[in-house]
């Protein structure tokens, strides 16, 4: 495994990516307020934390269509949000990923609110998404950063998000190492459109030695997390936690079930045994 010491906070081996309900600025049929969100949150939280989980970022999944630009309501509210979280699970390291493309945006909550981690999904190069094209934000978050004096906070890169495709594609390996060592993202965040492309992906860039984390993006559940955690330093994971799979309207909304979570954190254990 690569040396995790790039992270303060260390490489969790299991990130909950808590995907928020829909704010009422988002137009969204099943909306709920503020206090409503909230209450989501810290109950879907407080499942993860008993289950011992380390590490929870949270995101406006359901926000949806995803607008070009990150809204003022989307800092306003997973400010609100993650300070909740923070006030309720001190010990829990957060962290911050939002839908709309920037840097600033998810670094500025994430000092706010005390976290350790942002999520970057777009980091170096340009992506087609559905809300358009693109472009890296790797100066701009570094720059910003420093502007803060956040360095502590880690900069965690999606290398070719699998919810979009790159304009003008480089060797995979290539698109790491711009992340990591010229971008100097603290950790990567690789996933494929399938399990086994993750694996495939995965380690093609554990063989170039970058020296920071690698984490699998999605797609882990109780059955593969065993293997995947041969080859990633973390995986992070949602949907594995809800009775609906799948990317549904129903899915996106359904809360995370303690039954669900407790059996894929049993065989997180085990893997961590078998080593």
């Amino acid at each position: 495994m690569s040396d995790p010491r790039t992270l303060e906070f260390g490489a969790p081996r299991i990130i909950a990516a808590l995907h928020l309900p829909p704010h009422p600025a988002s137009r969204h049929p099943a909306a709920q307020s503020i206090s409503r969100i909230v209450d989501y949150a810290l109950r879907n939280a407080e499942r993860a934390v008993r289950a011992g989980i380390p590490a929870l970022y949270i995101q406006d999944v359901a926000d949806t269509p995803v607008a070009p630009h990150v809204q003022p309501h989307t800092v306003a509210s997973l400010s609100v949000v993650g300070t909740a979280l923070r006030r309720a699970f001190p010990d829990l390291i957060l962290g911050v990923c939002l839908m709309s493309h920037g840097a600033r945006e998810p670094l500025a909550i994430a000092q706010a609110i005390e976290a350790q981690f942002v999520r970057l999904k777009v980091y170096v190069g340009a992506m087609v998404k559905a809300e358009g094209i693109l472009q890296g934000c790797a100066y701009e978050a570094i720059q910003y950063r420093a502007q803060l004096g956040a360095e502590h906070i880690a900069i965690l890169a999606d290398v070719y998000d699998r919810t979009g495709e790159p304009l003008a594609r480089l060797p995979l390996v290539e698109e790491a190492r711009q992340a990591s060592v010229f971008g100097r993202a603290d950790g990567l965040v690789l996933t494929g459109l399938s399990f086994t492309e993750s694996l495939e992906m995965l380690g093609q860039v554990r063989a170039a030695g970058l020296g920071v984390p690698l984490f699998l993006g999605g797609g882990a559940n109780a059955s593969n997390v065993a293997q995947a955690l041969q080859v990633a330093d973390g995986v992070i994971v949602s949907s594995a936690f809800k009775s609906r799979q799948g990317w549904t309207r129903e899915a996106l909304l359904d809360e995370w079930a303690s039954d669900r979570i407790q059996v894929f954190m049993e065989a997180v254990r085990g893997a961590s045994q078998s080593v």
